[in-house]
């Protein structure tokens, strides 16, 4: 998917300013979509005809993932991006900016990892995200898509952990290359 995106961006996708947009632009609203259609499959309560156990545990820490990314979406697009954008021009940084506090990305950091944790617990749950045999159709097809939302949160804190916050950083932390 980014490798598609970088050909149709060009190398200006590879500056803060065009990683931005990026994600704001593609990754961002994806995930979001991704999250209204499971978001639909709890409003059907179709999970009550899964497994109830673990369905009802997996729709709890659902809210509690949906809730994580779109306050840090708000908070990335409100505050990070715009700030970014007026910092850098291109790969260089504009007047006086030092870059971002490490302490800023540490921060984000930290609810990635509670993020990228939550996932795996849904990943335990859900046995890989192989429902049980007997489980409804549209069960499986919100399992399916619970494995697809993963994947693309996994590519969009990739492009952020490994391409932009190494730009934007004022001192580059330690658990950037951890």
């Amino acid at each position: 998917m980014f490798l598609n995106k970088i050909d149709n961006h060009s190398q200006e996708a590879l500056t803060p300013e065009g990683l931005c947009n990026l994600i704001e632009m593609d990754f961002i609203p994806d995930i979001q979509l991704s999250l209204e259609d499971i978001q639909k499959y709890f409003d059907k309560n179709i999970h009550t005809k899964a497994d109830p156990v673990s369905a009802e545990l997996v729709a709890l820490m659902f809210i509690k993932l949906k809730d994580e990314l779109d306050h840090l979406f708000r908070k990335e697009k409100g505050i990070l991006f715009p700030f970014i954008k007026q910092s850098f021009a291109g790969t260089m940084r504009v007047g006086k900016s030092k870059g971002i506090d490490a302490k800023v990305i540490d921060s984000l950091n930290k609810t990635q990892k509670g993020i990228i944790q939550l996932l795996q617990k849904m990943r335990q749950v859900l046995n890989n995200y192989s429902p049980l045999s007997y489980s409804t159709p549209e069960w499986k097809d919100c399992v399916n898509d619970m494995f697809e939302l993963e994947n693309k949160i996994f590519q969009w804190i990739h492009i952020e952990q490994t391409l932009l916050y190494p730009k934007v950083v004022e001192h580059k932390p330690d658990f950037l290359y951890n």
